[in-house]
């Protein structure tokens, strides 16, 4: 892996690990020079990648992560895309920084996700996620999905997913639309102290469910 991130930064490309398996991927506290394409590949553990700055592009479409998915507080001056990722745990993106968009749309996940106090310049599609609960011995870690306190520059849509817990937008910043059209929330969706520019889109959502 280091010896692909030394010979891509050379030659002024993306890292390629498309399709590959690995171990695990840990690129904490670090500063990438271009993109990182893991398209496809197997993560057999957990991706850790804290503080990292990725300057370009992050695709992760189609991989397969048996652990979590850690990638707070970092920049990325690009996409970050994980369309129809597989992950075993949680996607932490606490704090996270993107210039471009973030790409969820069909993914399926264990555990939460959260985006809380994230910065998304561009949009986040979240269309027909699947995130529900993970359990393991005596452990239930709700499938819940939390923007509190996050900004998105865009549109957010969240269309026919599929959710296990609740959504939480409190004190979230939307400059464009939410659209929640058709989706499958066992809790509620929680917009307290939220802002979203140009309104919302709640079509086959009970109006119960939604907590103002």
């Amino acid at each position: 892996m280091e010896a692909e991130l030394d010979k891509s930064a050379t030659e002024h490309r993306d890292a390629n690990f498309s399709g590959m398996t690995l171990q695990f991927l840990s690129l904490g506290e670090r500063q990438i020079d271009y993109g990182i394409n893991l398209s496809s590949s197997t993560i057999l553990g957990n991706v850790f990648l804290a503080d990292t700055v990725i300057n370009g592009n992050l695709n992760m479409e189609n991989t397969a992560i048996s652990g979590s998915f850690f990638l707070g507080r970092g920049k990325i001056m690009g996409n970050l895309n994980l369309h129809n990722a597989a992950v075993g745990q949680n996607i932490n993106l606490v704090g996270l920084n993107i210039t471009g968009d973030l790409i969820l749309s069909e993914a399926k996940v264990f555990g939460f996700v959260s985006l809380a106090k994230a910065v998304v310049l561009g949009n986040v599609d979240c269309k027909k996620i699947e995130i529900k609960d993970f359990t393991m011995s005596d452990l239930t870690v709700r499938g819940d999905l939390y923007l509190k306190s996050a900004q998105v520059n865009g549109s957010f849509d969240i269309s026919e997913a599929i959710i296990s817990g609740m959504i939480s937008l409190e004190n979230a910043l939307i400059r464009k639309n939410l659209v929640a059209q058709n989706i499958m929330l066992k809790d509620n969706i929680f917009l307290k102290n939220s802002i979203i520019k140009e309104g919302t889109i709640f079509g086959g959502l009970a109006a119960e469910k939604i907590i103002r």
